[in-house]
């Protein structure tokens, strides 16, 4: 079939630095009318030109120009060859696990997003997805904690809450010595501070809820894939057969966040260094915990120094 759709192309703008693609994201401008804003495509059906003719969209669920654009950005943002967007992070975090096969065994940091912990134990327990939580941190305890039948790794870093911070590149080492996949929420520290891709990681998930989104007003998720093609096609029948993705409205509210992200999470960094000095001052605080951001200009990973919060 002929497609007629000018949204094929796009650059990847590997040559920009990353605020400049955070603003510009994939497309640039909207091809057809040359929009700087990608707008809003709220249509559920699209005509086609004629006959074995096709603009490219035929069905929202399947595809629609302001996911497309949304998904085109989050993937140049994290280094991956596709990204989708879902209805919320817990759907993204579904069609991850949903990789996995009964019998299957997979590891996940301790102290998980709780409601992480509800889907891997009381959804896909049953399905017979056996699961184990452990100190990522400690390099002994996940190689102690690796089954013959261990086929995933899912790493939160920082943790939410109490911002446990992970090795990155050695526990993706440690997966692929096992033939697991390496899976990392990134949600915390965004592509803009962390980039788990570049480390070994195979998929990265967001609740872009939080600082993608970062006005409060749409609920979504992301999942990138690195460069397996195979697992990109599975994460799309997925969210394509299990109807997850989000409305046009919220990947517009989506990219609209994201073109701050930069600026928003350079604020939220020197803010937190702000509070955790005038914490430090305070006789009823024993101790407080905080991730110190203390970024390297190429790889964006945050060092591994923490203290813990106790009033």
């Amino acid at each position: 079939m002929k497609n007629f759709s000018n949204y094929t192309d796009y650059d990847k703008k590997d040559n920009l630095h990353f605020e400049s693609k955070a603003v510009h994201g994939a497309l640039g401008t909207e091809p057809l009318t040359g929009a700087v804003s990608m707008p809003i495509f709220q249509a559920v059906t699209y005509r086609h030109p004629a006959l074995g003719e096709s603009t490219g969209f035929a069905y929202s669920r399947l595809e629609n120009p302001t996911r497309q654009e949304l998904e085109r950005t989050m993937a140049i943002l994290e280094g991956g060859i596709k990204a989708f967007a879902f209805s919320s992070g817990q759907a993204a975090n579904m069609a991850v696990f949903s990789l996995l096969n009964p019998g299957d065994h997979v590891l996940l940091s301790d102290d998980i997003y709780g409601g992480t912990f509800r889907i891997i134990g009381d959804v896909f327990g049953k399905y017979g997805i056996e699961h184990t939580y452990v100190e990522m941190d400690d390099l002994d305890a996940v190689k102690a904690a690796i089954k013959p039948n261990t086929k995933m790794f899912f790493v939160e870093t920082p943790t939410n809450p109490m911002m446990k911070v992970a090795d990155i590149q050695a526990l993706s080492e440690i997966a692929k010595s096992v033939g697991a996949l390496m899976v990392v929420d990134n949600t915390f520290l965004t592509p803009y501070f962390q980039n788990p891709l570049k480390l070994g990681a195979d998929i990265v998930t967001h609740s872009s809820t939080k600082y993608l989104g970062g006005h409060n007003d749409t609920l979504s998720g992301i999942v990138v894939v690195k460069d397996n093609e195979e697992i990109a096609e599975k994460i799309h029948v997925h969210i394509k057969s299990h109807g997850s993705q989000l409305a046009p409205m919220d990947c517009w509210l989506l990219l609209r966040g994201i073109k701050t992200l930069p600026v928003r999470m350079d604020r939220h960094n020197e803010n937190a260094k702000k509070v955790a000095e005038w914490l430090r001052t305070q006789p009823k605080v024993k101790k407080f915990t905080m991730l110190d951001l203390r970024i390297t200009k190429i790889m964006r990973q945050p060092s591994n120094r923490r203290e813990a919060l106790e009033v």
